[in-house]
């Protein structure tokens, strides 16, 4: 940022130095320091350049702010006047140096390579900081490794802690979000980590953080603040808010906290407790803390004719009663709080299963194929919560049950799914997914309804539309295969010659000869 009340000044340093050509990506001014600090709450420089005497707030007050606003800031001051009380201020907010009106170019070109290079070297040591601090907390987690092998190992600037106060173990639960893409995610936890090792964080607890695995972030911290629990509550609390804060939708998070220890070779235990606290996110609910729970764990007991009687239900009761029957389930579950939220995951797909078998007369061998089955446990699995599960049962139970298509709203639905399908078959991003989202249905019951009112799944469909929008295509002789493939929404060609010789019987190369021999 260029900071300068001299409007020729400040416009020569913005349009005449070739700021790009050493390292600097962005560049703006400002005609004094009060309107650099307005703009600096949009655009934080990585270096500031400013004039000295200027009008409203002179370089040296400005630069104070910006020492106390964004410490990592660089300085270097610009004036055409030599004093030296403003000399002692530079030094003493640490400026880069101070460079004389009217400015060589020259001078100006080698200071601020230099100064580039000082920063990248400074943001180096950060992430190489970040990364090894993760390498410990998964060491000594997974690894089982003696936390003091790193302390005789790395020196305290990356390894804070110390084997005179007690530590806690802190794993945060990360809920990620259907709609974040897989790849987006290693970068959401870098940022993450960057987040907790760089900036300030209002705590006095000394700590390191990594993740372990994709969805366990653990933190291991230790300080003697921390000794009593409604201190390490706060702590919790605090670094939950942090990280929810930079969620922009990705996840939801629940904390664990591990008891105290003095050992410095059970962080896999401390971070197994924690992390169990954590699951009981599935009962209470998540953006909150849990602590080890000193009860023995419940176990709730399948009663093994459970299914058959849903299917009964489901035959000769009114909606309202198996809805009724659904929470009484949900209750008896929750008292419960069996620590095995698959088995009561699996509980939940069943009865969704059997739903979908009774109302859309699905093949009970098969309920659909096996791809649209994974799409109903895909929804299963993304409700954090039992009362989520109970919830996306019960709205299933209402669809099929209570709110019927007619058969013209039926049609006409169909029609809608069909047109969308025609429109966007040759995008690889067509999918269960964003089907359901364009008809505001869920991909279970969309596969359900759309497996019985035309007797064929949707994937069958869209293959189906796929592999005859090619043998079109392949009727241009000097059209690739590969072209092929991508215009019809695929992107592997030998995915796609498999799947049409599935369909025809033919290679799609044995296809087009045999036409165009026919023609």
């Amino acid at each position: 940022m260029i900071v300068d009340d001299e409007e020729t000044t400040r416009n020569s340093l913005m349009e005449l130095v070739p700021w790009s050509d050493w390292g600097i990506t962005e560049a703006h001014s400002a005609e004094n320091g009060i309107a650099a600090l307005a703009l600096a709450e949009k655009f934080k420089p990585s270096i500031l350049l400013t004039d000295i005497r200027m009008p409203k707030m002179n370089g040296i007050e400005l630069a104070q702010r910006f020492r106390n606003l964004y410490p990592e800031c660089e300085i270097v001051f610009l004036s055409g006047f030599s004093d030296k009380e403003y000399l002692k201020s530079a030094i003493q907010l640490h400026a880069v140096d101070y460079l004389d009106k009217p400015v060589d170019m020259e001078q100006l070109k080698t200071l601020f390579i230099a100064v580039v290079k000082k920063i990248e070297h400074a943001a180096t040591q950060k992430v190489d900081i970040q990364y090894r601090r993760e390498e410990i907390v998964v060491d000594v987690i997974c690894n089982k490794t003696d936390l003091s092998v790193w302390m005789d190992r790395v020196d305290s600037g990356i390894l804070p802690l110390t084997a005179s106060e007690p530590f806690r173990v802190y794993t945060f639960l990360f809920n990620w979000s259907s709609a974040t893409a897989e790849d987006e995610k290693p970068l959401i936890k870098q940022r993450i980590l960057h987040l907790l090792n760089h900036a300030p964080s209002n705590t006095d607890l000394r700590y390191i953080a990594g993740f372990v695995g994709d969805r366990c972030l653990a933190i291991i911290a230790n300080d003697a603040a921390a000794v009593q629990q409604a201190k390490a509550d706060a702590f919790a609390r605090h670094m939950l808010d942090w990280i929810q804060e930079a969620s922009q939708g990705n996840y939801s998070l629940s904390a664990g906290c591990s008891d105290q220890t003095v050992r410095t070779d059970a962080f896999s235990l401390s971070y197994k407790a924690a992390t169990e606290a954590a699951r009981r996110q599935f009962y209470a609910g998540t953006n909150r803390i849990y602590f080890p729970n000193a009860a023995a764990p419940g176990c709730y007991d399948l009663d093994k004719g459970v299914y058959n009687r849903f299917k009964k239900m489901l035959r000769s009761d009114p909606p309202e009663a198996i809805i009724d029957y659904v929470n009484q389930l949900t209750e008896a579950i929750a008292g419960a709080e069996d620590p095995d939220m698959n088995k009561i995951r699996n509980l939940y797909f069943n009865h969704l299963r059997i739903l979908f078998e009774v109302t859309m007369q699905w093949d009970a061998a098969d309920s659909g194929d096996e791809q649209e089955t994974t799409y109903m446990w895909r929804e299963i699995d993304t409700r954090i919560t039992l009362n989520e599960l109970a919830a996306f049962l019960r709205s299933n139970i209402e669809m099929t049950m209570m709110k019927p298509e007619s058969k013209a709203g039926g049609i006409e639905k169909i029609d809608e799914i069909k047109k969308y399908i025609a429109s966007h078959y040759d995008s690889n991003q067509l999918s269960i997914q964003t089907i359901a989202q364009h008809t505001y249905l869920s991909q279970t019951y969309l596969c359900a309804f759309f497996k019985k009112s035309t007797g064929r799944t949707l994937n069958e469909f869209i293959t189906a539309l796929r592999i005859e929008k090619a043998k079109g295509l392949l009727q241009d002789r000097n059209k690739k295969l590969y072209d092929i493939t991508t215009e019809i929404g695929l992107t592997d060609t030998n995915y796609f010659s498999t799947l049409f010789k599935k369909y025809t019987g033919s290679t799609p190369s044995e296809y087009r000869m045999k036409q165009l021999y026919e023609s």
